[in-house]
Order: structure tokens, then C-alpha cells, then sequence
């Protein structure tokens, strides 16, 4: 198995926690402006993700 670069896994767990608690706060409160935090939210932690399959990639180049 690869061995991912921890920016994948810090972008993963943030999207997961992110996604969450967007919905629970989604159904719970129903306010509009908490959707603009998240939205701002999403493409930082899909950005880390992005950057780690990027680096890991990479990296199974150089030992090739």
C-alpha cells in the first residue's frame, strides 16, 4: 500500500468533518449565513487534497 502525503489525509478528514457538521447544522438551525462559512470551507480542504495525490504522485515517480 502507498503511503499518502499527510496533506491528503488532512484534506480528507476535512472534508468528512466539514460535510458533517454542515448537514447537522444545516437541518438544525436552517440559518442561510452559516452556508457561506462552509462554502469557503470546502475548497480549502479540497485544495489540501488536491496537493496531496499531487506530492504522493510525485513521489512514486522519483522512487521509479
Amino acid at each position: 500500500m502507498k503511503k499518502f502525503h499527510p496533506f491528503f489525509t488532512i484534506g480528507t478528514v476535512g472534508m468528512i468533518v466539514t460535510a458533517c457538521l454542515h448537514m447537522f447544522l444545516a437541518l438544525s438551525l436552517s440559518l442561510i449565513s452559516t452556508h457561506a462559512v462552509f462554502f469557503t470551507l470546502y475548497p480549502a480542504f479540497l485544495t489540501f487534497m488536491i496537493l496531496g495525490v499531487v506530492l504522493t504522485v510525485k513521489k512514486q515517480k522519483t522512487f521509479v
